[in-house]
């Protein structure tokens, strides 16, 4: 297991790619779990646990049409098992990372800095993940990236005007 975290670790920091990743159905279930449940519970620190599960439904579902849709285009559907395990690992990991971030933002303001940091990351990543994924230049994946956190960002605002 060790060695799955040492591989998503270096896909964050751009060392590897999805496609180094095994393609294997199992390890994409344990993937989007362990990435669901700790989502979970970093986000339960801040509110509503409805409101919580759905938005990071709509996030991970979102990410995952993108990146599928994506794959059709290209003819690459071949790598879909391999991106999503991709995307829902390198996810994980920075859930790990910004899970005691989350507990102190309140408390101490750098952490809304490196919070803000660890986000960016997250972006360039996703951007990489893609990017390799369809075979596109860097510039693209992380405007798909981009186009997707702005996406999620809009859908999330609207579930919130909805609810309230």
């Amino acid at each position: 297991m060790s060695l799955i975290l040492k591989l998503f670790f270096d896909i964050c920091v751009l060392r590897a790619n999805a496609e180094n990743v095994p393609a294997s159905r199992v390890l994409l279930i344990i993937s989007v779990l362990a990435y669901f449940v700790l989502s979970l519970a970093i986000t339960f620190i801040e509110g509503n646990l409805s409101k919580i599960v759905a938005i990071i439904l709509v996030g991970f579902i979102l990410v995952i049409a993108l990146a599928q849709a994506g794959l059709w285009i290209r003819s690459f559907m071949n790598r879909s098992v391999q991106t999503m395990t991709a995307l829902a690992g390198t996810g994980t990991i920075f859930c790990i990372l910004t899970w005691p971030l989350a507990l102190l933002g309140e408390h101490w303001i750098f952490a809304r800095y490196l919070l803000l940091l660890i986000f960016i990351w997250d972006i360039i990543v996703v951007g990489h993940i893609l990017r390799n994924a369809l075979s596109l230049p860097f510039w693209a994946g992380i405007g798909i990236s981009v186009f997707y956190i702005f996406t999620y960002f809009r859908i999330v605002r609207v579930f919130f005007i909805a609810q309230a």
